[in-house]
């Protein structure tokens, strides 16, 4: 999620550091340290391989004893409902929806035989290793616990209990957890590991509610690993992995817990509303999500002016008013849309953009050697993370970048509705970019995405685990 620049760092001498801060989170002090450390000391380095430690990470689990892949007849249906809506009818059940919404939002989608990052799925992740999984717990208790393989869409158990008997029936109401392993990422990605596990998570999980929603359930999404069904999975997950966000089904489980924040299930719905477009299937919208060629940069990519990238920037806007309203306007994140003019290199203008859809004045940026325009026309989500976390408490860290990644995959999304691509970055010089778009004290920009015209799919080969749909 960004270019490398700093020296190699030891492997052995990068600690390991929780991305949830632990089960009690981090007091104030040490959260502060975390996210600068993340910020300013970064300690990246050139990622030479993707081959390191005893076996090859990519996320992608094998085979377990007892998993089992029941059939989903309502997968099928869902990925050919219209992107737009209106959501999936019909008399299928709650477990089968769940199950297929699951499936859509988390499988691998293709491979890029042509680029150095071949696997894609719905939503982006560094280098295409993917830190994130998804996985499927009871609606009370802990009986069973089951990750979604993305690959196989098979369920595997993670307890002794296996899986259960009738999963289709046992996932009525059953809760989803999203959970992180920033070990899956190469050692060179130093101390932004534990953030880039976290963003991704959000990823998946707007990507979830997505499906959730189209599947004609109404999920509730509760980011924070303090949700009661993040410390029901913690113990039962595989290790390295931490639970960071949840999904629930039944408008009572746990609602207001302290130390989360809740986005409704219409929240979810009418963010959808804004970065879908209509006259495509659910399935081609999330087909057609892509970072873009890996190699390509501001010189090479076509020029994408503010107006055709509005599909973009509009599901930006309101994926962050939704994030205002639910979590406060404490140390909130802001948006910044920079921009070419036409496009000239050296002629480039910044300005804020507000939850309520009004724009701050347009102001001339310089352009120096530390702020080089990834593509003619990006966005940056910067945060006052003192004032978020005297605002959110010991779990400030993870809530917050859970739900940059939460806002950034609506982006994406846009972006794949409009024919374009989006490519997040968190690599970067955050003080030299704070100068330029004019942060004030104690801002930080945490996120940014840059959007491209090049969507380079064309050598790409479909991935698909279950019989092609009819024509």
């Amino acid at each position: 999620m960004g270019d490398a620049r700093r020296g190699v760092p030891d492997p052995a001498s990068v600690p390991v550091i929780a991305a949830t801060g632990g089960p009690e989170g981090r007091g104030r002090a040490e959260a502060l340290a975390h996210f600068h450390r993340q910020s300013y000391a970064k300690d990246v380095a050139a990622v030479e391989t993707l081959f390191f430690g005893e076996e090859i990470s990519n996320g992608l689990a094998r085979p377990v004893p007892g998993q089992v892949r029941p059939v989903s007849p309502a997968l099928a249906p869902l990925r050919a409902v219209d992107a737009a809506g209106p959501d999936l009818g019909g008399s299928w059940t709650s477990g089968r929806r769940l199950l297929a919404a699951c499936v859509e939002a988390v499988r691998v989608r293709r491979l890029s035989a042509a680029d150095r990052y071949p696997v894609h799925r719905a939503y982006p992740s560094p280098r295409g290793l993917f830190g994130a999984d998804l996985f499927l717990l009871p609606r009370h208790g802990t009986d069973w616990c089951l990750r979604v393989d993305p690959l196989s869409h098979a369920l595997q158990p993670l307890t002794d209990a296996g899986a259960p008997d009738d999963p289709e029936t046992a996932l009525a109401g059953a809760r989803v957890v999203v959970a992180v392993d920033h070990g899956r990422y190469p050692p060179e990605y130093g101390g932004l590991r534990p953030s880039l596990a976290l963003l991704e998570g959000g990823h998946l999980l707007a990507t979830l509610g997505l499906t959730l929603t189209r599947a004609g359930l109404a999920p509730r999404t509760h980011v924070g690993p303090a949700h009661p069904a993040c410390v029901d999975a913690a113990p039962l997950l595989p290790e390295g992995m931490e639970p960071s966000a949840a999904l629930t089904l039944e408008p009572s489980e746990g609602a207001g817990t302290a130390g989360t924040v809740e986005l409704s299930s219409e929240a979810t719905a009418r963010t959808a509303s804004v970065a879908a477009r209509p006259g495509r299937s659910l399935r081609r919208w999330l087909d057609e999500r892509t970072s873009g060629v890996s190699t390509a940069n501001l010189v090479t990519s076509a020029h994408v002016s503010p107006e055709e990238g509005d599909g973009v920037t509009s599901s930006l806007v309101a994926a962050l008013a939704e994030v205002h309203s639910a979590a406060g306007t404490a140390g909130a994140p802001r948006l910044y849309r920079h921009a070419l003019r036409e496009d000239r290199v050296d002629d480039r203008v910044v300005r804020e953009l507000a939850p309520d859809g009004g724009a701050g004045p347009e102001r001339e940026v310089p352009r120096t050697g530390e702020t080089n325009f990834s593509a003619t026309l990006g966005h940056t989500l910067a945060v006052d993370f003192p004032s978020w976390a005297r605002a959110h408490g010991r779990h400030a860290e993870p809530i917050l970048h859970t739900l940059l990644g939460w806002i950034a995959q609506w982006g994406c999304l846009g972006a794949a509705a409009t024919g374009l691509c989006a490519r997040p970055m968190r690599n970067y010089a955050e003080e030299e970019w704070g100068a330029v778009l004019g942060l004030e004290p104690g801002q930080t920009p945490a996120y940014q995405l840059w959007v491209r015209a090049e969507r380079g799919t064309y050598m790409d080969i479909p991935v698909d685990a279950d019989p092609p749909e009819a024509p």
